[in-house]
């Protein structure tokens, strides 16, 4: 459910791009019009669009691995290395959470405003609530791998397979 909430929000945010930019080009080039504040908007909208595509890749565990050893390790040490894994990546999002949500604190105080007088904020507050999800899908499944050997959700475990 969480996944399709996300890939629905990714995939509204990248068409927003994609038609803010062709009708900024278009409005350049034959109306020889600029959309006021629309380049601000874009630059918004593509930090949203990354930061969704992360959570997304998190929370379906679609994002990228380094597997270096799992061919070496016979069934139950994989499982303990993809534990080792899950846990690390949610130790490396909960630090970024950590810095993220002082640095989007500190913009509150401040006061700065974009697109013409909203809160800059608000735009920023999806950095530290990224890291926020992706921190709890890896803790998830780590705890998942710990307790069931398998994934949160029912899913069988992502690990690689062993060559014969």
């Amino acid at each position: 459910m969480a996944g399709r909430a996300l890939t629905g929000l990714l995939a509204l945010c990248l068409a927003a791009m994609l038609l803010l930019a062709a009708a900024q080009i278009l409005g350049r080039n034959i109306l020889r019009v600029s959309i006021p504040h629309i380049e601000e908007l874009l630059e918004w909208l593509v930090l949203w669009t990354a930061m969704l595509g992360s959570m997304a890749a998190s929370v379906k565990s679609r994002h990228i691995t380094i597997d270096a050893l799992s061919h070496l390790l016979n069934d139950a040490a994989r499982r303990w290395a993809a534990i080792a894994a899950q846990s690390f990546a949610m130790a490396v999002c909960a630090a970024l959470l950590l810095i993220t949500g002082a640095f989007w604190l500190e913009s509150m105080d401040y006061g700065e405003t974009t697109l013409g007088g909203a809160p800059r904020w608000l735009f920023e507050s999806i950095v530290p609530g990224a890291f926020a999800v992706m921190a709890a899908a890896h803790g998830s499944r780590a705890v998942s791998l710990v307790r069931r050997g398998h994934l949160a959700g029912g899913e069988a475990p992502s690990l690689p397979v062993k060559d014969a």
